[in-house]
């Protein structure tokens, strides 16, 4: 049950509901207030705060060892006096954190369409998008359906809301053969290749992953789509207020990044030429190297060509083709994330060849592209003169910088451990740090253990314990605490 235990809310005798399946945690339902919308929030005085303002509060959070739920006590009002640290203002949190009753009347429409709602700092949250977007990773995620779908990876699918109904048809025969081969689909909810990559993958029994930019509550109310969720076959998933009517802004952009991200490698069936999502998500993803992506070859869309003379992967695999789709993507098993190693064996940045010691967060306000480094300089260019569609896109990042983030606002990395996937990317299918990483991560909500208790707890060896230990704790599922030595989860010491 839920206990909205903010000291400026409005108390109700019946203020406690139920969340779904799932109780918000203390952080989560802070993050709420300070993040969430409502309804209503555009003739409030305040505004929530945005994904950069977040950040920073987070930052500043850390700097003081203190977590969201601390707002709530008395040793975070006290600190609330030196907020402007973090350039926010005291009176706007003391007014988003009073919110606490239009959040429970929220809570209780969500939670009647079967919605549930993660933070950051929680366990269900999905590593991949912390891992790739870093703290530019959305504070708040919406969904219904499986969680434990989010981190499944797969391929990620995309194309023109009006393809042709040849490519209609391609898509929901690729996605079919995910099915087969227990390849999830990852999808952005649209009209058109969005919507026969869903219809491809569940018609015939496959995991598909919704990434919705509006209308996350009217969709899961959809009769097709609650057969999936309720067989556990399909996710739907949106860091934006649930119900939000459909936009073609900065929603329908923004989601382009976390399609990618939560796949293992992604495909564009058809795109338009320097312009319009499809496009402005395969330059963005090239851009920052997320996932390897392929390009429908030959193709419909005019954008395609140039996609792949960028350093897209042309993918020419028939829609009745035989061949394996696993073997394809380089033999990578099912779960695995791709490392970024993967990721540069199989294609080639279209930037400058240092560009993959560059930062891959990216902010999550910006519209279409977000480019936190610096493009190519001139003789870069000159360089390329000889391949016109790849000057083309570097012109396409170019053009969208002037919607990135304007007031100075910087995405502070994260420490390096963040970047590694939880259990080692390199590992294969026989590895069983995955189960032991799985079974710890249950182990210690109960609270932080020694080496000793959790080695007798999983019956391994201590120095198997030990090795395993040190290797979840430079993955960041696991803070080492001193004094006595002990192991607690990764986001018990900060936010993430």
């Amino acid at each position: 049950m839920l206990l909205c235990r903010s000291p400026w809310l409005l108390q109700r005798p019946n203020e406690s509901l139920e969340m779904s399946t799932q109780d918000l945690s203390a952080d989560t339902e802070v993050v709420l207030l300070l993040c969430g919308r409502f309804g209503g929030e555009k003739q409030e005085a305040y505004q929530p705060l945005a994904t950069r303002e977040y950040g920073e509060l987070a930052k500043w959070l850390n700097a003081l060892s203190l977590r969201p739920s601390d707002l709530l006590t008395d040793a975070g009002r006290v600190a609330l006096s030196s907020i402007q640290e973090a350039r926010l203002e005291r009176k706007r949190l003391e007014f988003l954190l009073g919110r606490g009753t239009a959040m429970a009347l929220a809570l209780e429409r969500w939670a009647r369409g079967g919605l549930w709602v993660i933070s950051r700092g929680d366990v269900a949250y999905p590593q991949r998008l912390k891992r790739r977007l870093k703290n530019a990773a959305p504070p708040l995620l919406y969904g219904a359906g499986d969680k434990a779908l989010l981190e499944k990876g797969g391929l990620a699918i995309v194309g023109s809301r009006k393809a042709s109904p040849s490519a209609l048809s391609y898509t929901r025969a690729i996605s079919a053969k995910c099915a087969n081969e227990g390849l999830a689909v990852v999808s952005g909810g649209a009209d058109g290749v969005d919507t026969a990559a869903m219809q491809g993958v569940t018609e015939v029994g496959g995991y598909g992953i919704g990434v919705l930019p509006s209308d996350l509550l009217k969709t899961s109310l959809n009769r097709q789509n609650r057969m999936g969720l309720q067989e556990g076959r399909l996710v739907l998933v949106s860091p934006f207020y649930p119900e939000a009517g459909f936009g073609r802004g900065a929603n329908a952009m923004a989601r382009n990044r976390y399609i990618y991200t939560l796949a293992d490698q992604a495909l564009v069936i058809d795109s338009a030429l320097e312009g319009g999502g499809t496009w402005t998500g395969a330059v963005e993803n090239l851009k920052h190297r997320w996932v390897p992506l392929y390009v429908r070859s030959p193709g419909e869309g005019a954008g395609n060509a140039a996609l792949i003379t960028a350093g897209a992967l042309p993918f020419t695999l028939a829609a009745d083709s035989t061949d394996s789709l696993i073997r394809l993507f380089g033999g990578r098993v099912v779960d695995q994330p791709p490392s970024d190693s993967d990721i540069a064996d199989v294609q080639q940045s279209f930037l400058a060849p240092d560009s993959a010691t560059l930062s891959e967060a990216v902010p999550a306000e910006s519209l279409p592209v977000a480019v936190q480094e610096e493009l190519p300089t001139p003789s870069r260019h000159e360089e390329l003169a000889v391949q016109p569609a790849v000057v083309t896109v570097l012109l396409a990042v170019s053009a969208v910088e002037n919607f990135s983030d304007t007031t100075g606002t910087t995405i502070e990395e994260p420490p390096a451990a963040e970047q590694t996937v939880p259990g080692g990317s390199s590992g294969s299918a026989w590895d069983m740090y995955a189960d032991f990483s799985a079974k710890l991560a249950s182990l210690l909500r109960g609270g932080a253990l020694s080496e000793e208790e959790i080695s007798k707890l999983l019956c391994i060896e201590k120095s198997q314990a030990k090795t395993w230990l040190k290797r979840a704790s430079e993955a960041g599922l696991v803070e080492k605490l001193k004094k006595p030595v002990r192991f607690a989860l990764g986001n018990q010491g900060s936010l993430c």
